[in-house]
């Protein structure tokens, strides 16, 4: 009788338990037939990128061929990894975030919106997510694919950078890129397997770790321990179809096999360039190794003329009686002759056409790839220093790179909606998840709970980048820009000035605004009344509040949560018209501190002491600081006496 494979096609998701692992090796094993040029091709970009020289790209052999390995021939002017490296700092410079929103929902729902895009970054945080995906985006520079995989362990959400080598589809299939079944290989240290499946020690051991004919010469104890793990998934074939799967197999057991009821595969894909058909996409690093070949063979042409024409030849004639040991480069040497004198040979030179060509296929690459040599080198062009003019130029240069920018920002969307689906298994396993997200300087527990919503519920929508420049000076101008025109005011400017090295000074200046938004926050949120402090900016609590007020009435907030933000503005009012009339003003302190015998204070401080509106107003009095939960406790609010002791 003809075996599985014959009948079912390789259809291994049909296979049961005992022959699944068969099966499944049996098929990535005439994938790997078949797509041994996709690894020489991805070994190619990995040795031009790293200028350096690869026996392979997995556990196995990925370490530096023994032969014979010339430092003198590796490559000087790699522009691959020049242009690489700078299209990555570029593309991932900036944090995508995706936001979630409600069309149409009720106060309940936005208050859900707000803290699944909180719970989102949450998970992004403690997983590494953003540097990860600096990793796999440089990969899909390198080799046109990048990929990271999210998947649940030990009851948490984790995320790791996949080697686009381990990843295996089917090229007929993933014609369209769609793929139905993706395959992930890798190696695996046995003890490391025997904690994760026990009860299968015996298969393990068992389990061979590559094909030992390739691998023979390089075998040692450690890669004697390491097996061949294949993670495979198959996605149904329809809503009611039964045939999803997934598998983790060694060559001689099926350790997991599960049904998949998932429409998607747990993987987030980055690719610099997609190709007209196929699943992997095209990287920089094969859109520049023509150039990068062409540059090698001149650099060493050039190096190998500079050898045979730069060292001083002395011709003699054959006939000539010269002693060769007085050839030598003794000062006062002397050389004795019959005949025709010694003499230097004319030193030649390397055609100028040479450096014509280099010149202008290095001018090539940087036009292939977009990049302008001031960005590779971190330069800004001569001239322009405010913030308006570097952002149109960093637009213009930026142009190219769009269709790429906006790839790299949907993986994270794509990694969102997994996460979000991982969540909900989770808290459906164990009864509940949490986050932690940081707000701020305050971190927030948030439990999938308060933010599962149906997915028809919320609109996903990514906010990929800063409007800001990245540079202080240029920073600075734009906030400046942004305040002159009558967009934010000056109390908003300072949350925009994120400078690293003014952060506790910029805190101190920025802490009215941050425990207000906090106290709004916790009373919509928690529908607990906190009332203002008379030391707060009451003038710019008046006007936060009355703009949040309105905020949350066109989105439908409950009446009693407006409640406390009406009860709030009018305590602030309150405290502003008991405030006017209970401090003195610069006649009174005068005439107090001239009885009490100190005229040269009473004249200084008639002077130079504010009206007490100045002082609400510039927030010179609102010195409180938040506790843990944002809120200024009416303790360590500095006192009116306390400020004029200042002043003195």
């Amino acid at each position: 009788m003809n075996n599985f494979s014959e009948i079912n096609g390789n259809k291994w998701w049909l296979a049961n338990k005992t022959n699944l692992y068969q099966e499944l090796f049996a098929y990535v094993s005439k994938l790997d037939s078949k797509q041994q040029y996709r690894a020489a091709d991805n070994l190619r970009f990995a040795r031009l990128y790293g200028n350096f020289d690869y026996f392979g790209l997995n556990a196995l052999n990925y370490y530096r061929a023994e032969s014979s390995y010339n430092v003198t021939n590796r490559v000087t002017l790699n522009v691959i990894q020049s242009m690489i490296d700078t299209v990555v700092s570029k593309i991932t410079k900036n944090k995508p975030k995706a936001t979630f929103l409600t069309s149409g929902g009720d106060f309940s729902l936005q208050t859900k919106a707000k803290k699944l895009t909180k719970f989102v970054e949450g998970i992004y945080s403690y997983t590494d997510f953003y540097e990860k995906a600096t990793m796999a985006f440089q990969d899909a520079c390198i080799f046109g694919t990048g990929c990271l995989k999210v998947f649940i362990e030990e009851g948490q959400i984790k995320t790791e950078r996949v080697f686009i080598d381990e990843i295996k589809v089917d090229d007929v299939e993933s014609f369209y890129a769609k793929p139905r079944q993706i395959h992930q290989v890798k190696y695996v240290q046995k003890s490391v397997l025997k904690e994760a499946f026990p009860g299968y020690d015996l298969q393990i051991e068992q389990a061979s770790s590559t094909d030992e004919e390739t691998f023979q010469d390089y075998q040692s104890s450690t890669y004697k321990d390491m097996v061949r793990v294949i993670e495979s998934w198959h996605l149904k074939s329809g809503s009611k179809a039964k045939d999803g799967k997934h598998s983790i197999c060694v060559s001689s057991a099926t350790l997991f096999e599960e049904e998949y009821d998932k429409d998607y595969f747990p993987f987030v894909f980055f690719r610099w360039g997609d190709r007209p058909v196929g699943f992997f996409g095209q990287g920089l690093a094969e859109q520049l190794q023509g150039i990068q070949l062409e540059i090698n063979k001149i650099l060493r042409t050039i190096q190998v003329s500079m050898h045979l024409v730069s060292v001083p030849k002395l011709l003699i004639e054959a006939s000539s009686k010269i002693v060769s040991s007085h050839l030598n480069n003794r000062i006062g040497g002397v050389i004795k002759y019959a005949g025709t004198p010694p003499a230097y040979a004319p030193l030649g030179s390397i055609p100028g056409e040479l450096f014509s060509h280099l010149d202008r296929l290095y001018q090539r690459a940087y036009e292939i790839s977009g990049i302008s040599q001031l960005a590779a080198q971190s330069l800004k062009p001569a001239g322009l220093d405010s913030g308006k003019a570097l952002r149109e130029f960093n637009d213009l240069e930026t142009e190219r790179f769009m269709a790429v920018a906006k790839r790299y920002e949907k993986a994270f969307m794509d990694a969102a909606e997994i996460m979000i689906d991982m969540a909900r298994d989770l808290y459906l396993a164990e009864g509940d998840f949490k986050v932690k997200a940081k707000d701020g300087k305050f971190v927030e527990s948030i439990s999938w709970k308060d933010v599962n919503m149906d997915k028809d519920k919320y609109l996903m929508q990514l906010f990929p980048t800063s409007a800001l420049s990245s540079t202080p000076a240029a920073r600075l101008a734009d906030v400046q820009d942004l305040v002159a025109a009558g967009f934010i005011n000056k109390e908003d400017a300072l949350s925009l000035l994120d400078f690293p090295d003014l952060e506790s000074s910029m805190n101190l200046l920025n802490a009215d605004n941050k425990n207000l938004e906090r106290i709004i926050e916790k009373m919509m949120d928690e529908g607990e009344y906190f009332p203002p402090e008379p030391y707060q900016n009451l003038e710019n609590c008046l006007r936060k509040t009355q703009q949040a007020y309105l905020m949350y009435k066109t989105q439908g907030a409950p009446d009693d949560r407006l409640e406390l933000l009406r009860q709030f503005m009018e305590d602030c009012q309150n405290l502003l018209l008991r405030a006017r009339e209970e401090v003195p003003g610069p006649q009174e302190l005068t005439q107090e501190l001239a009885e009490a015998g100190a005229a040269t204070a009473a004249a200084e401080v008639a002077e130079n002491i504010p009206q007490e509106q100045d002082l609400l107003a510039s927030g010179a009095i609102d010195l409180g600081v938040p506790d843990e939960e944002g809120i200024v406790p009416q303790e360590e609010i500095i006192t009116e006496e306390q400020i004029i002791e200042e002043q003195l």
